[in-house]
């Protein structure tokens, strides 16, 4: 019976990374993306796929053949496609070759990488090369966010590029909202196209909010004009990443169910303060603050509205201190409000970047060749992130499960009913109250009872005599989940480093005063994630 109730929990875990490409045209209600037809909830699981820098071709090319790019996408857990786009592509340059562009930036090594891999493509015009990526893309059935990231095709983005804003050199109005109505008008019959974003990061010193209201809504109505089955995504100020402005004025569209907004974020960011040298703890809560004050807020209140992470990401290679300690944060905010999403970058490569040919993309999940995980624990790591946690249409009870961010694990119950880490397919389920309450094993009277410092938490039916059964999240990030022994000493759930096991330590760094405390504190961090699916 045990082994026919795990295979089923990991046929569920499964349908829930690859059902969603039949649900289609998509629609936005309340803080949800929807399939239109039935109600259930879609969520986008997205990575960033180049087509906007100055070859004017989807990156890749030069490596892989199309289809074995494409087959990529959901054999790695993503459901859909952030497909960039310049305006310039098919206001300008939609009817010259793919061969004469490339041509022009004299890169003849990537060219003959092409030539044996995707010859086809280099008699293509630019138009035509797009749109063979989007039809691989409908063909094996993940879904696509077309995203207009610059009008001037090169690599974005910088305040002084005059490509950020409206009415910049590269940035006419007339001519975006051209290029807005071309895309919307010409992909119309593909299915799996979902979704359009007015435009990627705007930025710049012409920004203002009053610009921003006339010209969103312009771009809005014209994408909804030419295709109204497409959500549209629309981006804040100041790199995606304001929309204060929205707390006083609403957008006031008549086709709010297909608007979403979207947000990035980056270890870089904004003015937060140095991961390396100042407390996690204080640095995380205050980019997780400013989440919240700058766009969180929209998904929440009594209006809310769909947001979608449409760029995050982190040096794959594990040499960047800061993006190492970033991820772990932001993962835990995307995991707790079961976030829509879209990592920068899938590929693993550029033909031509800043002047470098044959560029590598440390961001990537692919390594520079396009064939392997950049960081091998990538799978393991965000194979939470990419599956649905939440379903308002849901009828099923909620329950928690217990997360461990930096590790991307879930726990199990060992023989000895004991926590070990595991992967998060046949996870265990809880259900915590709230602060000082038993964490209990869901259908069962057993809980989770701390036996001392270095030892693992075991199963319990004791649950009403604190202080062992007793727990509760501290620090300021609310991440370290503690509890104490019997003589009153706070002990936080922690990795044993010899095992698979969880253990309870000496809590790290978790007084909100302690300034001095620079230890990482990341692998005490657990949360408790509500789901009904």
């Amino acid at each position: 019976m045990k082994m026919l109730c795990k295979v089923s929990l990991l046929l569920l875990f499964l349908a829930t990374l690859t059902c969603y490409c039949n649900a289609l045209p998509l629609s936005a209600h309340k803080r949800w993306i929807i399939d239109d037809a039935t109600g259930k909830r879609v969520k986008l699981t997205c990575a960033h796929w180049v087509a906007h820098a100055k070859p004017m071709v989807a990156e890749g090319l030069d490596h892989l053949p199309l289809n074995d790019i494409v087959k990529q996408f959901p054999e790695r857990g993503f459901n859909c496609v952030r497909l960039s786009y310049a305006t310039y592509m098919f206001t300008r340059y939609a009817n010259v070759s793919i061969g004469e562009t490339l041509s022009s930036l004299d890169i003849p090594e990537r060219v003959a990488a092409i030539e044996k891999h995707n010859p086809w493509v280099l008699n293509m015009t630019h138009l035509q090369a797009f749109e063979a990526v989007v039809d691989a893309l409908d063909k094996q059935g993940v879904m696509m966010l077309i995203d207009n990231h610059v009008s001037m095709p090169k690599w974005c983005c910088d305040r002084q590029d005059q490509n950020g804003f409206f009415n910049d050199r590269h940035f006419q109005p007339r001519e975006w909202l051209q290029g807005l109505a071309f895309v919307a008008q010409h992909f119309k019959g593909k299915r799996h196209v979902v979704a359009m974003d007015l435009r990627n990061e705007l930025r710049g010193s012409r920004e203002s909010s009053k610009d921003w209201y006339k010209y969103v809504r312009q771009g809005a109505r014209t994408i909804h004009q030419h295709n109204p089955n497409l959500l549209v995504v629309i981006s804040g100020l100041d790199f995606d990443k304001d929309f204060t402005f929205l707390k006083n004025k609403p957008l006031d569209l008549n086709f709010t169910n297909k608007i979403v907004y979207e947000a990035h974020l980056y270890s870089f960011t904004g003015d937060t303060g140095s991961w390396s040298l100042q407390p996690v703890n204080r640095v995380c809560a205050s980019v997780l603050e400013s989440v919240q004050n700058l766009w969180g807020f929209l998904i929440g209140g009594s209006n809310p509205a769909p947001m979608f992470v449409s760029e995050f990401g982190y040096d794959m290679t594990g040499e960047n201190d800061a993006d190492n300690k970033y991820i772990v944060c932001f993962k835990s905010y995307l995991a707790a409000m079961d976030m829509d999403w879209s990592l920068w970058s899938f590929g693993g490569s550029y033909y031509y970047r800043q002047g470098n040919v044959g560029a590598d993309e440390s961001y990537a999940v692919l390594t520079h060749d396009w064939t392997g995980y950049r960081d091998p624990k990538f799978p393991h790591k965000f194979q939470l992130l990419q599956a649905l946690l939440q379903d308002p249409a849901s009828n099923l009870s909620k329950s928690q499960i217990l997360f461990h961010p930096l590790s991307g694990n879930c726990t199990h119950v060992s023989s000895k009913k004991e926590l070990e880490f595991g992967d998060c397919k046949n996870h265990v389920r809880w259900s915590f109250e709230g602060d000082g309450a038993p964490i209990r094993m869901m259908d069962s009277p057993l809980c989770l009872k701390a036996t001392g410092e270095g030892l693992p938490p075991t199963l319990s039916k004791d649950c009403l005599s604190p202080p062992q059964s007793s727990w509760r999240f501290v620090s300021v990030t609310g991440l370290h989940l503690a509890t104490k022994n019997k003589n009153g000493d706070l002990l936080c759930l922690d990795t044993d480093s010899h095992s698979s096991k969880l253990v309870t330590k000496k809590c790290i760094c978790v007084d909100d005063d302690d300034s001095a405390c620079l230890d990482n504190p990341q692998s005490q961090w657990f949360q408790l994630l509500t789901t009904n699916v």
